[in-house]
């Protein structure tokens, strides 16, 4: 049976600055909280997935320093590294395929990531290398893999930019699976789309909360 590991890219809020370019126009604390509360989001979603034994979760913790915080007891902490997005995605990504057969690898800023989406990821993967989550901005929410990636593959990619996800597309060694498109939460003006696709129906406890305090900063 083929077994996944998660990686959950994340900065400490009290080492590192957090959505910077959102905190620009709605402070820098309801940046943070929104942060916190994406963070609980994603950590309630990748749970209810790896409730399957064969996929584990994995936070790609930005400073060494904050491997052992209590924010990130949850689940293993891997020291994922700051210094450049690239090099940072090459490091997780290899470590993951040590010891699993497949690799997902996500942020926290889609916190409306849902565990069927994650799962779709997952088993894209039984016919196919590699599997992408665009964003609607041109970047991207998720990557999957089940094959090693040069690293020059991931440092070649320009990010937070228009075509990031299609750089990476046209640079991997085989054409990814598309997936669904999702809001990639950046600015302010991204909170509105998120809010769109937090469904009540489907969503965990604290995607709820992420809504309710959604609709409290648009009051």
């Amino acid at each position: 049976m083929n077994s996944t590991g998660i990686g959950i890219f994340v900065k400490t809020p009290e080492l590192s600055s957090v959505k910077t370019r959102l905190a620009a126009t709605i402070g820098s604390e309801k940046a943070e909280q929104f942060y916190r509360l994406a963070v609980n989001a994603i950590e309630q979603t990748v749970a209810t997935v790896c409730a399957d034994k064969l996929i584990t979760p994995y936070w790609a913790v930005a400073e060494k320093q904050a491997l052992d915080r209590p924010i990130w007891s949850g689940f293993t902490c891997l020291y994922g590294g700051s210094e450049n997005l690239g090099l940072s995605q090459n490091r997780i990504y290899k470590k993951l395929l040590e010891s699993h057969q497949r690799a997902i690898l996500i942020g926290v800023d889609s916190p409306q990531l849902s565990p069927d989406l994650l799962l779709q990821a997952i088993n894209s993967l039984d016919d196919n290398n590699f599997a992408i989550g665009p964003a609607l901005d041109g970047g991207y929410y998720l990557f999957a893999g089940k094959t090693a990636i040069d690293q020059k593959v991931w440092t070649s990619v320009k990010y937070s930019c228009a075509t990031t996800a299609s750089q990476l597309s046209y640079a991997l060694p085989s054409a990814p699976v598309q997936l669904m498109r999702l809001t990639d939460v950046d600015r302010e003006d991204d909170l509105v789309l998120l809010l769109e696709q937090l469904c009540p129906v489907w969503s965990n406890q604290a995607q709820l909360l992420l809504r309710d305090w959604l609709v409290s900063l648009n009051k």
